[in-house]
């Protein structure tokens, strides 16, 4: 689901030597105009792709501490604790960052409702997991991914006919498309545990076990947790659609286009 309905149009009465001194974020455009700065939201997301192989998950996730964590399949009844952990967990990460603590939650909601009901394709159930922990207030939710089905056109063409294809009814039995990670998000006080990892050991097994062999991901620019974390698990980084030199190489291999 997009969630650029939720980025805000920020103007700000600023002096010009004030505006140059503005921290830049990649998701907005930065211009100056009768003594306002204007922000406006440009965001920009990169694809990326894995190759699938058969992954050994880890027995414990290092430096969380001596609970210990469990990981299953999604159940119908975690959607309705996903929301308030999906916003903490994006709580310091644009749009989210920069909306109020209870538009917040309603943009998680949406969010996860938009998936939940194939709005970005057939929901994969079978891998899709949540990861929990005992503690001695009761199980706790520690993170969740969820995986869609999209097309499979050319991640490096917006003009590839494929992303005009929808899902037959019958798109999981038949092996359509390509799966991608819609969403994946944990607690924000035990990010950067491995707990996000071994979310993907699982659904990357998973997918192998439904006999597909590519998984693809969307992430956005400016979002360098994201991006390293895309890296360090194998993902390839995909030339961006729309960048001069993408252009040039499509025009140069297609002289009629």
């Amino acid at each position: 689901m997009t969630t650029e309905k939720w980025y805000p149009f920020i103007k700000l009465p600023l002096t010009i030597e004030q505006f140059d001194q503005l921290p830049r974020n990649p998701a907005y455009k930065y211009e100056y105009i009768e003594g306002e700065a204007w922000l406006t939201a440009r965001p920009r997301t990169y694809h990326a792709l894995l190759a699938l192989e058969k992954r050994t998950p880890a027995s414990t996730v290092e430096g969380f501490g001596r609970e210990e964590i469990s990981v299953r399949k999604l159940d119908e009844d975690d959607w309705e604790e996903f929301p308030s952990l999906f916003a903490w967990a994006f709580h310091r990460v644009v749009p989210f960052s920069l909306i109020s603590v209870e538009d917040r939650l309603t943009a998680a909601t949406q969010c996860l409702e938009h998936v939940r009901k194939g709005g970005d394709g057939p929901l994969i159930k079978d891998a899709c997991f949540v990861a929990r922990c005992d503690t001695d207030e009761g199980e706790r939710l520690l993170g969740a991914i969820l995986i869609t089905l999209m097309q499979d056109g050319d991640l490096e063409r917006f003009d590839d006919p494929t992303w005009k294809e929808h899902a037959p009814d019958n798109a999981l039995a038949a092996g359509w498309g390509r799966p991608h990670l819609t969403w994946i998000f944990t607690d924000h006080w035990n990010a950067r545990h491995g707990i996000g990892s071994l979310l993907l050991d699982h659904a990357v097994n998973a997918l192998l076990d439904l006999g597909y062999t590519e998984l693809a991901s969307t992430f956005l620019l400016g979002n360098e947790s994201s991006t390293l974390w895309h890296w360090r698990n194998g993902f390839q980084l995909k030339s961006y659609p729309g960048s001069p030199r993408a252009l040039d190489r499509r025009s140069t291999a297609n002289p009629t286009e």
